[in-house]
């Protein structure tokens, strides 16, 4: 299983925009065999979600993460969990509000 964190746009429909947000962080979990296998089945996923990825801030085999705090793990083991019970599925963690912020520099 892999892990992935990454910054989404929320398309029309998408729980996201549904929740008022143009933009979102969330953590995914996916059984692939690779990296891009697993990029791949996520692409696929976002798309019948109606998200797009803007960036992808890390991607990591689950069992080898190494976490920053507690809610992060608390959350990563739940998607694990949920992934063992849907395993042809792309499990979607909590989406967080990101910032549109737009710099003005010249």
């Amino acid at each position: 299983s892999y892990l992935v964190s990454c910054e989404v746009l929320c398309g029309e429909g998408s729980d996201g925009a549904l929740e008022g947000m143009d933009r979102a962080y969330l953590i995914v979990g996916v059984n692939a065999a690779s990296e891009d296998d697993a990029m791949t089945k996520i692409e696929a996923s976002f798309e019948e979600e109606g998200y797009a990825i803007v960036d992808v801030e890390w991607i990591s085999v689950a069992s080898e993460m190494e976490w920053e705090d507690a809610d992060g793990e608390a959350e990563g083991k739940d998607i694990v969990a949920r992934l063992a019970t849907l395993p042809e599925e792309v499990v979607y963690g909590v989406l967080f509000a990101a910032t549109s912020e737009v710099s003005e520099a010249a």
